[in-house]
C-alpha cells in the first residue's frame, strides 16, 4: 500500500473521521523502528496538507506523549493548510496543546489575520504562557493586527510580566494604528519590571508622532536605572520628532552618558526636523595598512586518527569533563587548551549560578588550569540569553580575546592570577585565586546600545591593533521589531585599551531573528576587507582600516518571505561565517537549529565591485544544499559543506557544481575540520563522520561519541582537540 493512499482521497477524508485502522496504521509506521519507514510516513502526511487534519486529530486524541510531539512538528511543516486545527487546538483543555498552538501561530504570521478572534480570546488564557504567545503571534501581523489593540491594552496590566511585555512588542508591531493605546502605554512606563518599560518605550516609538501626549513620561523614562529603558525612551522621543520639543534639554543631557549619546542625538536632530543615522566611523581611525591574520577555515596539516573509541579509551589520551550544555570550539595555544562551556560543573563553589564560562586546561594532560565566569548582568531581561560560552578566544602572546556569554568583549592574561599580579586597568574581578581569569579590560557591549538576541556568539578576528567583533543585536524578545536598530552589529576595537574604533550598523532595524555569524578577513588587490554576515542575509564588505562598506551582496532573492519553518525555502540569515580563497567570496544562508532544515543557498562572489554587487558580482548559485550554520572550508578548488539537514556536500568551488554528498542523519552544526585529506563532520546525535577530502565520496569511518557534538574541533600535528556537549578530548594514536 502506498504511503500517500489514504490522503488521495481529498475532501473524502477532510469530511470525517478517518477510521481507527487507518489512525492505527498511520501511528505504527510513523513509530516504526525503521526510520526510512516513518521518515516516508511523515513526509507524506505533510505533503498532505489540509488533508491530513483528519488524521492528525486523531493522532492527538491518544494518550502516547511521544505521537503528541511527532504531530505537532507535522503541524508545523505543513504551515498555514494546518491553521484551522491550530485554532481548534488554541481551545483545547490540555494546556500542552494550547501552548504548542500559540506558540505554531507565531511563525504563520503572514496568514493568521483572519483568526486575530480566537488569539484575542487566547490573551486571556488561563495559562500565562499561551497569552504570551498568543501576543507575539498578534505581533507578528504587524499593523494587520490593529483590530486586536483593545485586547492588547487589556494584556498590559496581566499579571505575569512577560505577557504586558509581549503585548506591548505587539503594540510596537502595529505601529501608529496603535495610537488608542499611547496612555495605557504611558503609564506601562512606571511599570516594576524595566523590560515592559523599556517594551512600551519602543512602543511609543513604533506609533511616532501621536505619541505626543507620552512626552513628560518619557524625559523621566530617561532616567531610568536600565540602560534599555532609557534607549527606548529616547528612540520614541526621535519618533515623535518636532512635536517632542519640551524634551530638548532632557535629552542634551543624556547625551553626556557615552552609552546613550548615539541615540540622544538621533533624537535631538529628529526633533529639529533633521534626518540623519549614526556615524558608521569613529573620528580616531588607525592606519590604512592592516595586516591579515591567518583564517582558521582554511585545512589544518597534520595526520590525525580516524579511529578512537571512547568506551573502551582507544587513542584517547585524556579526557577532561566540560559541562551539559557546551558549544564553544577548543582552541590550542603553546601547552594550553582553551574552551568556552557552561558552569554546571561549579568548579569554584563559590560561583554557582548558570553562566557561560571560559575554561583552561594543560594541552598533554588535561589538567585544570582556570576559568573565567562570566555572572549574569542585571539588564532588566529575562534570563533569556544563553548561558554558556560560545565563542572561540583569539590567543596572541599573553593575552586572550573573547566574547562572553553576557555580551562582553574581554582581554584576558593568559597566565590568569597564577603569576600573582592583576594586569590592566581592570580590578573588579570577582575571583582572583589561582583558579580564577585576570581581565586585562572588558567591553560591556550593551552600553553601545546593542541588545543581544538570545545567545552571544563572534569569534574575534584579530587584524593588527584591532579586533573585530559581531555584536549579536537581534530583535526583541517577542520576536516582532529590532529594539536598538541604530547599535552596532560590528565593532573594531583597540586590543590594547578596549576602545571602540570604529562600528558599523550594518543589518538595522532588518534583522530577522539574531545576528550570529563572525568576521572574516579578505586581502583583496591589496586592501584588507572584513566579510561580516547580516541577520538580515546581506553579506556586507567593509574596509579594515576605516570601517567604510566596501559592497554588499543580499544572499536572498527579492521575493523571498521570512518564513522560518522547518523543510520550507525562507528568507534567510547568515550564520556561518563567510570564507575567502581562491580570489572568491563563498557564503551559505542559514537560519538557526531551533528552525530546523530547510532549502538554502551557498553562493560564489566576486569581492572587486562596489556599493550593491548582488548582480554584478555574483558568480554562481547553488540550490543543493540545506541551511547552514557550520562554515564551510575550501581546499584544492573544493568546497565542503554540512547543513542541518545533516547532509556533507562537495561543490566545485569555482563552478559550483554538485560533486557529492553523504548523509549523516543528524543535523551538522559548526563541528567541520578539514586536516591534511581527511575531512571530520560531527552531527547533533553525537556522530562524527570521517570522509576522504577529494572529488570522489570515500567513507573512512563513523565513530560514535558520547553527546552532540556542535563545535569545531582543534588539530595540533597528529593530535585533535575535540569538545562534545559535555567532554573535551585530546585524541591520538597510541603507540
Amino acid at each position: 500500500m502506498v504511503l500517500a493512499a489514504g490522503l488521495s482521497q481529498g475532501v473524502a477524508l477532510s469530511q470525517s473521521p478517518p477510521p481507527q485502522t487507518e489512525v492505527r496504521d498511520w501511528v505504527n509506521r510513523l513509530q516504526a523502528n525503521d526510520r526510512k519507514v516513518s521518515a516516508t510516513a511523515e513526509a507524506a502526511l505533510v505533503k498532505g496538507a489540509g488533508r491530513s487534519l483528519p488524521l492528525l486529530r486523531g493522532f492527538l486524541a491518544s494518550d502516547d506523549y511521544d505521537l503528541h510531539q511527532q504531530t505537532f512538528e507535522i503541524i508545523r511543516q505543513i504551515g498555514p493548510p494546518a491553521i484551522p486545527l491550530l485554532v481548534e487546538l488554541l481551545r483545547h483543555e490540555e494546556v500542552s496543546f494550547r501552548r504548542f498552538a500559540a506558540d505554531a501561530l507565531i511563525d504563520l504570521g503572514s496568514d493568521t489575520e483572519s483568526i486575530q478572534p480566537a488569539l484575542r480570546q487566547a490573551l486571556r488564557d488561563q495559562d500565562s504562557m499561551v497569552a504570551a504567545d498568543a501576543a507575539r503571534a498578534l505581533g507578528a501581523l504587524g499593523e494587520r493586527a490593529s483590530p486586536s489593540v483593545r485586547s492588547l491594552v487589556e494584556s498590559l496590566s496581566h499579571s505575569e510580566p512577560h505577557v504586558r511585555i509581549y503585548a506591548a512588542e505587539a503594540l510596537a508591531s502595529i505601529g501608529p494604528k496603535a495610537s488608542a493605546a499611547v496612555q495605557d502605554l504611558a503609564r506601562a512606563l512606571s511599570d516594576p519590571i524595566p523590560g515592559v518599560r523599556w517594551a512600551a518605550g519602543e512602543a511609543l516609538a513604533g506609533i511616532g508622532p501621536a505619541a505626543q501626549s507620552a512626552v513628560p513620561q518619557l524625559i523621566e523614562a530617561l532616567k531610568d536605572q536600565f540602560l534599555y529603558v532609557r534607549i527606548c525612551a529616547a528612540m520614541a522621543l526621535g519618533s515623535i520628532g518636532p512635536k517632542a520639543q519640551t524634551a530638548r534639554e532632557a535629552l542634551i543631557a543624556s547625551a553626556n552618558d557615552p552609552a546613550l549619546r548615539d541615540q540622544a542625538e538621533w533624537a535631538l536632530n529628529r526633533i529639529a526636523g533633521i534626518e540623519s543615522g549614526k556615524p558608521v566611523v569613529s573620528p580616531h581611525l588607525p592606519e590604512p595598512s592592516v595586516p591579515l591574520q591567518r583564517q582558521t577555515t582554511v585545512a589544518q596539516t597534520g595526520n590525525p586518527p580516524v579511529d578512537w573509541d571512547t568506551t573502551t579509551q582507544r587513542n584517547i589520551v585524556w579526557s577532561v569533563e566540560l559541562g551539559n550544555e557546551v558549544y564553544g570550539s577548543p582552541v590550542v595555544d603553546g601547552d594550553v587548551v582553551y574552551v568556552g562551556a557552561d558552569n554546571t560543573l561549579r568548579i569554584n563553589p563559590a560561583f554557582r549560578e548558570h553562566a557561560g564560562v571560559l575554561m583552561a586546561f594543560r594541552a598533554t594532560d588535561g589538567a585544570f588550569l582556570w576559568q573565567d565566569p562570566a555572572p549574569r548582568v542585571e539588564r532588566g531581561l529575562r534570563e533569556w540569553l544563553l548561558p554558556s560560552t560560545t565563542s572561540a578566544p583569539y590567543v596572541e602572546g599573553d593575552r586572550l580575546y573573547y566574547v562572553t556569554s553576557e555580551c562582553q568583549l574581554r582581554s584576558l592574561d593568559t597566565q590568569g592570577f597564577g603569576d600573582g599580579e592583576n594586569d590592566g586597568p581592570f580590578r573588579e574581578e570577582v575571583f582572583n585565586d589561582k583558579g580564577a581569569a585576570d581581565i586585562v579590560w572588558q567591553l560591556d557591549m550593551p552600553a553601545l546600545g546593542v541588545f543581544p538576541h538570545e545567545a552571544c556568539n563572534s569569534d574575534v578576528l584579530s587584524l593588527g591593533d584591532l579586533l573585530m567583533v559581531g555584536t549579536s543585536n537581534g530583535q526583541n524578545e517577542g520576536h516582532t521589531r529590532v529594539t536598538s536598530s541604530r547599535a552596532p552589529s560590528l565593532i573594531a576595537v583597540n586590543k590594547h585599551s578596549g576602545k571602540v574604533v570604529w562600528s558599523a550598523i550594518g543589518a538595522g532595524d532588518r534583522v530577522l531573528h539574531g545576528a550570529w555569524s563572525s568576521p572574516v578577513a579578505a586581502n583583496v588587490n591589496g586592501r584588507v576587507q572584513v566579510l561580516f554576515g547580516g541577520g538580515d542575509g546581506w553579506l556586507r564588505a567593509y574596509d579594515a582600516a576605516s570601517g567604510q562598506e566596501a559592497w554588499r551582496f543580499d544572499g536572498n532573492s527579492k521575493d523571498a518571505r521570512w518564513l522560518p519553518r522547518a523543510g520550507v525555502l525562507s528568507r534567510s540569515s547568515i550564520i556561518a561565517s563567510p570564507i575567502f580563497a581562491d580570489g572568491r567570496v563563498i557564503v551559505a544562508m542559514g537560519l538557526s537549529p531551533g528552525h530546523a532544515d530547510g532549502p538554502s543557498l551557498i553562493h560564489a562572489i566576486n569581492p572587486n565591485g562596489q556599493e550593491d554587487v548582488t548582480e554584478s558580482g555574483r558568480l554562481w548559485t547553488s540550490r543543493e544544499v540545506g541551511r547552514v550554520v557550520g562554515t564551510p572550508i575550501v581546499k584544492d578548488g573544493l568546497l565542503y559543506v554540512g547543513d542541518l539537514g545533516g547532509t556533507v556536500h562537495c561543490l566545485d568551488a569555482a563552478t559550483g557544481a554538485h560533486l557529492w554528498k553523504h548523509e549523516t542523519n543528524d543535523a551538522i552544526w559548526g563541528s567541520l575540520l578539514l586536516a591534511g585529506d581527511r575531512f571530520y563532520v560531527g552531527n547533533a546525535g553525537g556522530l562524527m563522520t570521517v570522509l576522504r577530502a577529494g572529488r570522489r565520496k570515500e567513507l573512512l569511518a563513523q565513530i560514535e561519541m558520547d553527546a552532540p557534538l556542535y563545535s569545531r574541533p582543534a588539530v595540533v600535528g597528529d593530535a585533535l582537540y575535540l569538545a562534545t556537549a559535555r567532554r573535551l578530548y585530546l585524541i591520538a594514536t597510541k603507540h
